[in-house]
């Protein structure tokens, strides 16, 4: 091979290099630009009462700061790191999968009254309990590490939860308003036949 060649290969893997590492970052800085909490509150009607419910929820707003934002709950391996090539590309398709059934929802106008929204609201809250239940709330063990709970004001807290370290269970049944808090915004559309507003959400929970 001469020594134009050899530059010429050279340089086409650098090309192709910088290319790869261009895509990967924009794939990335997509994936959480359209995984972040303003994106899925602001974006859908669908979650015009979604959004007010999780922003009343345990997990929008605690104590320490911590937010449990949409992906978080919602997408798939979002909470386990480091995530594997494997791992990413679940999550990829997770993503996708979230979308297409949204955008789908979005064209058949499915959520496009809060009444609407209310009738579907127990189809799509079975789905999504389905889902986690199958991975057995793989996102929420992410988060939360039953093994290094303490409270040393409530140790029965603690002691309660180690026996679903490596067990079947169905976090939702017992932290029902941990992601959503429906109360206020059913009690706003009863009144007023509409989503309440969602920069509200924050007074009414401090209620």
């Amino acid at each position: 091979m001469s020594s134009r060649s050899k530059w010429g290969v050279f340089w086409l893997l650098v090309i192709g290099i910088v290319v790869g590492i261009v895509i990967s970052a924009s794939t990335v800085s997509v994936v959480q630009w359209a995984g972040s909490d303003k994106f899925c509150t602001t974006w859908c009607h669908s979650m015009d009462g979604v959004a007010y419910a999780w922003k009343q929820g345990q997990h929008a707003r605690t104590p320490t700061g911590v937010t449990a934002g949409c992906s978080d709950c919602h997408l798939l391996n979002e909470t386990n790191h480091p995530l594997t090539p494997v791992a990413y590309t679940q999550l990829l398709f997770a993503k996708a999968e979230a979308g297409f059934v949204s955008l789908i929802g979005e064209i058949k106008g499915n959520y496009s009254t809060p009444e609407k929204w209310i009738e579907r609201r127990k189809v799509t809250e079975k789905r999504v309990i389905d889902t986690m239940t199958g991975n057995n709330f793989k996102n929420c063990r992410g988060c939360h590490n039953l093994e290094e709970m303490y409270d040393a004001k409530k140790p029965m807290i603690a002691q309660f939860h180690k026996g679903f370290i490596d067990k079947p269970t169905n976090c939702i049944q017992c932290h029902k308003t941990a992601g959503h808090n429906y109360k206020e915004v059913d009690a706003y559309i009863a009144e007023n036949k509409k989503f309440p507003p969602l920069e509200d959400a924050w007074k009414a929970a401090a209620k």
